[in-house]
């Protein structure tokens, strides 16, 4: 027997109460009085209180009424013991890490161990299942009692190069244990615990009843050192700058460790980098030559003890800039462009390059070699000009228009007033009143999204001082609006393609946008929404899915089988639906999609999520505490199925004895007034 509270026993000192009470109470003598003591003989009284307790049936209630109060408020429990787990049939459900983590020196061999232990344990008539899991979890076997067979399983259970999700595992082992009707039921959760598994996991609910025994693979400190990323910068057409990030995910420094970049099976150059503990490192490979096309690319460390992350692949491609064309007016002041060609040429990523002419000059040849015009204070009155700008745009061009002070509308050809979209109006003038400002912002537009943020951008420190009245179509969508509600910029489709309207000036004459910190990303945001530009996939995550026509590209026909070539070499031919098909990417490396006729191969650079390098970990009782069920519990402590379970908990006996107290003092005070009652006359004079 064990006490919760046994610093109550204390009390069992004021059993001393009872011994004093019984040991020093003396007797009081009956004076009887006569008129004169002189015949009488003096007779000496004497008392025993001291030599013996003359009422032990009293003594011993008060003694045990005192004791049981004092045993109650300590709070006794006994350890109860279930009996042998083989006495009654039970059902585990092996639930076993399969993420990349798990890769991390000996905890994958140290998990199938745990897992072989659990299964070898298990008595007759029990049942096992396994379920694996990573990003998502799988169902290999159901309950069973083929214990054999769960355990040949076992050896054929792989890593995979996936991130962890540890609530995905225990939905699926909860959904097995819901349809069991044992009275025995148990999840060992047999994982390395990382931080990143459980921080989004949320409360999993497992059915009553259900024990839930975690088995912590992860070791105290766990170096490790992961290539996070690498981009191209652009320089020249066929050079580049490669920029590679590096993170350290230990929390001991990393001194001269040796970073290599290989570009289409070549070594490129080796550079060491210092990383500070739990930090980061950007290292450059400058002036590397570019293949034409997309060329596979990758950048590798000092092997540590997590594999998967110490490579990291990409596809490298020359810089295609997006090639724009401003064109103007025949009237009008000759730096009006300036400020947008020298906002347009200032970044990466992509890189965008402007060339200038004059309305005259937008002919075929200049259309077809850009993605972008922006049509800057000009005039389309030519009905063969507008036309072919219009017909461009149809095809999927890109177009801003830009309504300045030079813009007269009013002698536009018919095909220069379709891609408006709207009306033009007179031009307003509210420089008079200091100008006025952008009181509205479509953030949820791809225009502005980027400066949704704090601290990302403030449009309202422009002053307009004159903008074009404008009145859009049924179909255009405002995004930018003055504080008088009138429309700033305004997006309308012509056929495949996107025109923008902007109804005030691109330089300095009529606002003052483009001295704001503010005009360059927008004008960058806007040439690319304007030409769905999307930056080609460098690389994709494990798990990660592609639909193949836009693998293929939109001058592929995808009709046919088309073969998927995994890292390893293994060919398999992609299972075509109705609809969009989609392909799963669920190993590090490279992947080959290829057409039925050899006539296109795309290939696709796979990587694992940085988030599985960071080996950081928790302690069980977090997911323990998360999971809510009336059985469920995280001590990795609890006793493997097979041995015996046993378990403390209060039983609640302390009102018993304060009953018996009770009982015991009652009784006390019934004795007590009876012995009062006939308690014979002592010290009585006695007569000579």
């Amino acid at each position: 027997m064990s006490f919760l509270a046994p610093a109550f026993l204390a009390g069992l000192g004021l059993l001393l109460i009872p011994v004093i009470i019984h040991l020093t109470q003396r007797q009081r003598s009956r004076v009887t009085v006569f008129p004169s003591l002189m015949f009488l003989r003096k007779v000496p009284f004497k008392t025993t209180n001291r030599r013996r307790i003359r009422h032990p049936l009293l003594f011993a209630l008060r003694c045990l009424g005192i004791g049981l109060l004092a045993v109650a408020f300590a709070r006794p429990f006994f350890e109860r013991a279930s009996g042998p787990a083989g006495d009654a049939s039970r059902d585990v459900v092996l639930l076993l890490d399969t993420s990349a983590s798990l890769g991390f020196g000996d905890r994958w061999s140290r998990a199938l161990d745990e897992a072989r232990s659990v299964v070898s344990e298990l008595a007759v008539g029990d049942r096992a299942a396994i379920v694996t899991f990573e990003e998502d979890a799988t169902e290999r076997s159901g309950l069973t009692e083929d214990l054999i067979a769960v355990g040949a399983l076992l050896d054929d259970l792989e890593l995979t190069d996936r991130a962890t999700r540890i609530d995905a595992g225990l939905q699926v082992s909860s959904r097995i244990l819901d349809e069991s009707d044992r009275s025995v039921r148990e999840v060992v959760l047999i994982s390395d615990f990382q931080r990143t598994a459980w921080e989004d996991g949320g409360r999993v609910r497992l059915p009553d009843g259900v024990t839930l025994r975690a088995v912590n693979l992860s070791e105290t400190a766990a170096e490790n050192v992961a290539v996070a990323d690498a981009r191209l910068q652009g320089g020249a057409a066929d050079r580049a700058r490669v920029l590679v990030r590096l993170a350290n995910m230990g929390e001991s420094a990393v001194e001269g460790l040796p970073v290599s970049l290989e570009l289409g099976g070549r070594a490129v150059a080796t550079i060491p980098v210092d990383l500070a503990p739990r930090g980061a490192g950007t290292i450059a490979f400058d002036d590397v030559a570019i293949p034409e096309g997309r060329t596979r690319a990758r950048v590798t460390i000092r092997p540590d003890g997590l594999a998967v992350d110490d490579a990291l692949r990409f596809m490298a491609s020359a810089d295609e800039a997006l090639e724009t064309l401003v064109v103007e007016g025949a009237r009008g002041r000759a730096d009006r462009s300036l400020f947008v060609e020298r906002a347009l040429s200032i970044g990466e990523a992509p890189r965008i390059r402007a060339s200038r002419r004059g309305i005259g000059g937008l002919d075929a040849a200049a259309l077809a070699a850009v993605q972008l015009v922006i049509v800057n204070d000009a005039d389309l009155s030519d009905a063969g000009r507008a036309g072919r700008l219009r017909d461009w745009v149809t095809e999927g061009g890109g177009l801003l228009i830009a309504l300045g002070p030079n813009t007269n509308v009013g002698s536009w050809a018919e095909a220069g007033r379709e891609l408006l979209g709207g009306e033009v109006g007179s031009t307003a003038d509210r420089s008079g009143r200091g100008g006025s400002r952008l009181s509205w912002l479509d953030y949820d537009h791809p225009v502005f999204e980027i400066f949704s943020t704090p601290r990302s951008g403030d449009f309202s420190e422009a002053r307009f001082f004159r903008f074009r009245g404008f009145t859009p179509g049924p179909d255009a969508r405002v995004i930018a609006r003055y504080e008088g509600g009138e429309p700033a910029l305004v997006e309308g489709l012509v056929g495949e393609g996107r025109v923008l309207v902007w109804t005030s000036s691109l330089d300095r004459f009529w606002n003052d946008l483009a001295l704001q910190p503010v005009f360059l990303p927008f004008l960058h945001r806007v040439a690319l929404h304007a030409t769905g530009y999307r930056e080609p996939e460098r690389w994709v995550a494990t798990g990660d899915v592609l639909e193949l026509a836009a693998l293929a590209g939109d001058d592929v026909v995808v009709d046919g089988d088309w073969v998927l070539v995994n890292p390893a070499g293994d060919r398999a031919p992609i299972e075509r639906t109705d609809g969009p098909t989609w392909i799963e990417f669920d190993r590090a490396g490279f992947y080959s999609v290829e057409a039925p006729d050899g006539s296109a191969t795309v290939t696709v650079a796979v990587n694992p999520e940085l988030r599985e390098s960071d080996l950081t970990p928790i302690a069980p009782e977090r997911v323990s505490e998360s999971v809510v069920g009336a059985g469920a519990g995280g001590d990795p402590s609890t006793p493997t199925p097979g041995s015996e379970v046993t378990e403390a908990r209060p039983v609640e006996l302390w009102w018993v004895l304060v009953a018996l107290a009770a009982v015991a003092l009652a009784a006390e005070s019934i004795v007590a007034n009876r012995w009062t009652r006939r308690r014979p006359a002592s010290g009585l004079a006695r007569s000579a």
